[in-house]
């Protein structure tokens, strides 16, 4: 009880509702043959966007048959950075979940994730792009996550 009522509460700080935002921003290119999807993001990967980050977050969620290595090779620095974003990590990393003993294909979980800056007149944005696939019969999630990390100055006392 305890737990729900913690997770609750770290939900309404960071954001609790399944996307923030009704369509993707329009300098994100849309990843070709996903939709939309109602899913929320999980409170493990809100706390480490927002601890990326440090600002004001923003999401929105598409599924995909496609794989999360498909999404990795589509967003490249090459094609952000003609969209305006820019990244000092080289884009994205593909990562594998341990799979399961029985050395079943369908189990195990894959996910990509991307981070990506950029300056717009006064304005710093982040963004990330996670992509997760639990399992191999299932769609793969892609989360795009939005911050606005654009320094406030600190008042002088």
């Amino acid at each position: 009880m305890f737990l729900t009522m913690a997770c609750g509460i770290v939900n309404s700080l960071v954001g609790g509702s399944a996307g923030t935002t009704n369509s993707l921003w329009a300098d994100v290119p849309a990843f070709p043959g996903a939709g939309k999807a109602n899913l929320d993001l999980p409170l493990a990967m809100k706390l480490v966007v927002q601890a990326a980050f440090q600002g004001k977050l923003e999401f929105i969620a598409y599924t995909t048959a496609k794989t999360p290595a498909d999404i990795q090779a589509f967003y490249t620095p090459v094609l952000m950075k003609a969209n305006g974003w820019s990244t000092d990590s080289g884009g994205c990393t593909t990562g594998s979940g341990s799979g399961s003993s029985s050395g079943s294909s369908s189990s195990g979980g894959d996910g990509t994730l991307c981070f990506f800056g950029k300056k717009d007149g006064s304005k710093e944005y982040g963004l990330a792009i996670i992509a997760a696939q639990e399992d191999k019969t299932k769609p793969t999630q892609i989360f795009y996550v939005r911050i606005d990390i654009t320094s406030t100055p600190t008042p002088k006392p």
